[in-house]
């Protein structure tokens, strides 16, 4: 195995996913034909929730070596996690009838039918992986996880559970589900720019930008180890009074009726991903790519400088900073 998909494997391994797929990515460079490696990204994106982006680059695999049971296993789950909850089972079936001993099509097929509340049969698909692998951990802990969720849901009459499976399946649930996650994993933390890029992408494929802390603002006001607290803090200070000051001229060179003070209030108060898009509205005036890519970078700045709310006040760069101070 090429030293390069080694270390990518065992950074997975560790839970660094993200770290992977950039890694993955360059061996790509040089052998952009091979279905292992894209099915390798995909597998590590979806480990980072980067589903859309892992869909990609499971289907290039697919298309590469078609009709491989395990690829078809994740490339099904993946568009389960999607919302394309049919499509997703019929790669799953399709995985079992390629390997009928891979116990693992069996449970996650299980656990599509346990995620929307048909726990029937995603019992009877649960038995029959469990009878392939009874000690196989990954079919224990899905046991119980599956056995949790029928024991919680089991007050609810069988209409409401109806209900229940069709709100879920609304696209507007999925596009909150996955910006949730989304949010989730990558809130406050410091990418590198490979990362920033791919979340970004992400987050645009899920109909909403993400505010994100790139290396480079880690690098320049939170990663020193040779300066104090309250000189990085100096600093925040200092590049947030620079960002307040190219925004305003900004506002002024457009002839907005917004101003500074309305910018900082949707920060402090921000409540959803699409407060983000309220902002980047202010400025986008329909122009290029690179007037949007300038537009995203301030606007991501601003959000990561100013003070939110739900931070006590702080700025995510200086939760940053407050995490590893300690």
């Amino acid at each position: 195995m090429n030293e390069r998909v080694k270390k990518a494997d065992d950074l997975m391994r560790q839970g660094k996913s993200s770290l992977a797929v950039s890694i993955i990515k360059d061996v790509l460079k040089e052998m952009p034909e091979d279905p292992y490696l894209h099915y390798l990204l995909g597998i590590a994106r979806m480990k980072c929730v980067r589903l859309f982006l892992a869909k990609r680059a499971l289907e290039k695999a697919d298309q590469l070596l078609p009709n491989h049971a395990e690829n078809l296993r994740s490339l099904g789950w993946v568009k389960v996690m999607l919302g394309k909850v049919e499509e997703g089972r019929s790669d799953l079936r399709k995985a079992i009838s390629l390997d009928l001993m891979n116990h693992l099509s069996y449970i996650d097929l299980a656990m599509s039918y346990f995620h929307y509340f048909n726990f029937k049969e995603g019992m009877e698909w649960l038995e029959r992986g469990r009878a392939l692998a009874p000690k196989d951990p990954y079919v224990l802990i899905n046991i119980k996880t599956a056995k949790e969720m029928e024991r919680e849901y089991s007050k609810y009459s069988a209409s409401e559970l109806q209900e229940m499976r069709k709100e879920k399946l609304t696209p507007e649930y999925q596009r909150f589900f996955r910006i949730s996650m989304l949010q989730k994993y990558y809130t406050g933390k410091p990418l590198t720019q490979d990362e920033a890029n791919e979340v970004q992408e992400e987050a645009w494929l899920n109909g909403a930008p993400a505010s994100i802390i790139t290396e480079r603002q880690e690098r320049e006001f939170v990663r020193p180890r040779d300066k104090s607290k309250s000189l990085k803090m100096e600093e925040i200070l200092k590049k947030r009074k620079e960002i307040e000051k190219e925004l305003s001229q900004m506002l002024k060179e457009i002839n907005s009726p917004f101003n500074l003070g309305h910018i900082k209030d949707i920060i402090y108060h921000e409540e959803d991903s699409d407060d983000l898009m309220k902002i980047v509205s202010m400025f986008d005036r329909g122009g290029g790519a690179e007037e949007l890519n300038q537009i995203l970078e301030i606007v991501n700045d601003a959000w990561n400088y100013f003070p939110h709310k739900s931070l006590n006040g702080l700025c995510p760069m200086e939760k940053v900073l407050e995490y590893q101070e300690k």
